[in-house]
Formats: C-alpha cells, structure tokens, sequence
C-alpha cells in the first residue's frame, strides 16, 4: 500500500512540475502576461516581464489603483485570445484579441533572456503605433494615447481636432 502512495504521489508531483514548467513557449507566456495585465494583477506580470517592463507595471498600478470597483471588476471578466506568434531568434512577436472588443490589439513583444520568455512592454505599446525617438531622446507616437475608461465613460481617444483661435 506504502508503494502505491508513494507513486501516485511521485506521479502526481512530476505531473505537476511539468504543467508548472509548461510556460516556456512565447505563446503561453503572453497569454499569461496579458490575462494578468488586463486583470490588472501587475505583480504577478511583473514575474513575466523584462527590467524596463517591471518599472512600468509598477507605474500603472499606482494609476489603476484609483479606478472605481466597477471598472477593476469589468477588466477581470477579459479574455484573452492569442491569434499568432512569430519568433525570431530570441524575439517574438504576439497577435491577439480580447473579448471586450474582439478587435486585433497591437503585437506584444517578447525576449528571450537567460533562456526563459519575458514580455518587453513599453509606453509605445499603449497607442497601438509604434513609438520612434525623435533625435532628441524623447519618444513620439503615430496614434493619440487611448485616455482609461472611467465607471462612466468608455475607453476613447481624446479629440484631435484642431484648435479654433
């Protein structure tokens, strides 16, 4: 009997460790990163993620942490659907969409450092275009940043008319 516990229990940690280590592929580890980035658990995608990517989840807990309730509790209800991952060397690139609008979002970006998967994220990342330096250090974007949605308003993009004088 002694023999049967203790290989069920060998059976049960090796299957185990196996499903746990089963996060090396670019794939799962950008459907993690963004279930947690959405559900807004930026802890647990900061243990996803490269340096500069820790310091701005860092960054957006503090402004998420003022959100009313309502908005936190719609953004855990997100899904998220990977559509496809192209790797190059120690890059990747992530296609996907979230049930919340189904539409494609812009590509997550992945590295492969130390031979595990992390997401290198930037504010670039947040407008949907790419991000350029513009010679001076600071960087600019095609798109208008999409302004957080509030327990009232939609997440939209500001106004870009121009100014009447």
């Amino acid at each position: 009997m002694k023999k049967i516990i203790l290989s069920l229990a060998v059976i049960l940690t090796s299957g185990f460790f196996l499903i746990s280590c089963n996060k090396s592929s670019p794939k799962d580890v950008a459907k993690e990163w963004l279930t947690d980035f959405y559900h807004q658990d930026y802890d647990a995608a900061k243990k996803l993620s490269t340096e500069d990517t820790k310091n701005m989840m860092t960054t957006l807990q503090g402004f998420t942490s003022a959100l009313p309730d309502s908005v936190k509790l719609k953004a855990k209800a997100v899904i998220i659907n990977i559509k496809s991952v192209k790797e190059d060397g120690n890059n990747a690139t992530v296609t996907f969409t979230t049930s919340d609008d189904n539409k494609e979002q812009p590509p997550l970006k992945l590295v492969k450092q130390n031979d595990k998967w992390l997401v290198q994220f930037s504010k670039g990342d947040f407008v949907g275009g790419e991000a350029k330096e513009n010679g001076s250090g600071a960087t600019i974007t095609q798109e208008a940043p999409v302004a957080p949605a509030t327990a009232d308003a939609p997440m939209t993009k500001p106004d870009t008319a121009p100014l009447q004088h």
